[in-house]
């Protein structure tokens, strides 16, 4: 049986998710600074992409800026310095049989260390920040799907799905199909250049300077009307698990809001309920920095500092119901001042028998 493997990639601070077979990383916090003038909007329109028709590559590539598009975060444009680095990595990931972040020289298909070291090895410039997510699925019969379904598994998680959405500007894809009974391996590679900080770490997205989004902008995940939303999250395979105390939670819901100068958002209510009015039971999830300021019921990241400040998610505690609409209620406030929204989206049906 195909499994999926999935690996976090570094979100606000210093800290590099690991499982998988990768390494450890950096724990210390990235102190947010204020973003500079010249740190620009989310971008509406990228340069045409240049990776091979039909390629697992174009499909991530794709699949990345259209979500990226329906959310108003801003597009990505393609990275040559980038592409380099992921390909090489997901190289690595196949030779090795492994998901990770970090390489060991001693194995086959060694590159560099850390993705800021590949990036680096590639040509990126020296200040620019190095994100990375990685994952391997699939069996190589169809790459367009294995493709797919690796950025599926990214949005459909918790830790992984900030990175995908975050104020970077740039991406390098890389993609191997399966081989030798190993599984397809998926790397994206963030880079995030204008107005940053000094000091890019091993694997990391600063909250200053990239792309950001207006401060009075509320983005949801899932998207407000969305439809074919997974039910489900696998939550044992993403490394680290965000509920390891749960075997089978539900599809993680999200709001994110502009967190430039580290703005922490907290909760004083998010709540979900089904097609007939009743309340589906959930737990809600925050930063360690919004606990205080949060309703009691709220969990501060059981994994130290993986959560952004601006991010707050809904767990529901079992999977969804498939073909059934759902209404997401949420009340907080960001860095102080009160926001509240809600919106409906509706599960992919169940298949057919």
């Amino acid at each position: 049986m195909i499994r999926t493997r999935f690996l976090a990639a570094l979100l606000p601070v210093a800290l590099t998710a690991c499982g998988g077979g990768g390494g450890g990383g950096d724990n210390s916090a990235q102190t947010p600074m204020a973003p500079p003038p010249t740190a620009r909007a989310p971008q509406t329109n990228v340069p045409a992409p240049t990776y091979a028709a039909g390629s697992g590559r174009l499909v991530m590539f794709q699949a990345l800026n259209d979500v990226r598009d329906a959310l108003g975060v801003g597009l990505l444009a393609q990275d040559a310095a980038l592409d380099t680095a992921a390909q090489a990595h997901a190289e690595y990931l196949q030779a090795n049989r492994i998901v990770g972040h970090d390489e060991a020289s001693a194995n086959a298909g060694y590159y560099a260390d850390t993705p800021l070291a590949r990036a680096r090895k590639a040509g990126a410039p020296d200040t620019e920040w190095i994100g990375e997510v990685a994952a391997a699925q699939g069996a190589g019969v169809d790459v367009a799907a294995d493709a797919r379904g690796c950025f599926d598994q990214w949005y459909s998680t918790v830790y992984h799905l900030q990175g995908v959405i975050d104020n970077a500007e740039s991406v390098g894809v890389g993609f191997v199909p399966a081989r030798n009974g190993w599984f397809s391996t998926c790397v994206l590679m963030f880079g995030t250049s204008t107005a940053v900080p000094p000091g890019p770490q091993a694997n990391s997205t600063p909250y200053a300077g990239g792309q950001q989004m207006a401060t009075h902008a509320i983005v949801t995940i899932p998207r407000a009307g969305e439809v074919a939303v997974q039910p489900g999250f696998n939550a044992g395979g993403e490394q680290p698990n965000p509920a390891p105390d749960l075997s089978a939670p539900g599809r993680p819901l999200m709001v994110y809001v502009n967190g430039a100068n580290g703005e922490v958002l907290t909760v004083s209510s998010f709540r979900l309920f089904d097609g007939t009015g009743a309340e589906v039971p959930t737990r809600a999830l925050v930063s360690e920095a919004a606990k205080p300021g949060s309703m009691g019921s709220a969990v501060a990241d059981p994994n130290g500092q993986y959560l952004r400040r601006n991010a707050v998610f809904l767990l529901p505690l079992a999977p969804l119901k498939s073909g059934a609409t759902y209404t997401v209620s949420f009340a907080g406030a960001r860095a102080g001042t009160p926001l509240s929204t809600s919106w409906s989206f509706t599960t992919v049906a169940a298949p057919v028998p």
